[in-house]
């Protein structure tokens, strides 16, 4: 499977995913102007994936701030990678937060809540 590579942008995060290197991240800001757009190849990858996902997925997320149409977005992604839970395969999520910011930290509670998937909180000083 040919990895996924988008570099940030001012309005959108980086994506990198690569099944053979075992590496899945979102990192950076998420307001893209056409969010589905951007976002599009990165449910397409991700659903091929799906198919044959490895034992383990360990997604990183670290994004200091989303719009409400990334929210969406990111949220689709959770919702994918709950059906490689599903196949009872381990599916892990690094949600990285500012620490004086809350706000992002209870986004990450209620993505887990939302998907019932194992989130792990990790504060860091910008």
């Amino acid at each position: 499977m040919e990895p996924l590579f988008l570099d940030a942008t001012e309005d959108s995060p980086e994506i990198n995913f690569n099944k053979s290197k075992k590496i899945f991240s979102i990192t950076g800001r998420s307001l893209p102007e056409d969010v589905i757009s951007f976002y599009t190849p990165v449910f397409s990858w991700l659903e091929q994936y799906v198919a044959d996902p490895a034992e383990e997925t360990n997604l990183k997320v670290k994004v200091d701030y989303f719009n409400s149409a990334s929210q969406r977005a990111l949220n689709e992604i959770f919702i994918i990678l709950n059906r490689i839970a599903i196949k009872g395969k381990k599916v892990k999520i690094d949600w990285y937060y500012n620490e004086e910011d809350e706000e992002m930290k209870e986004a990450g509670e209620e993505y887990a809540d939302i998907t019932k998937l194992s989130f792990n909180y990790i504060s860091y000083v910008p």
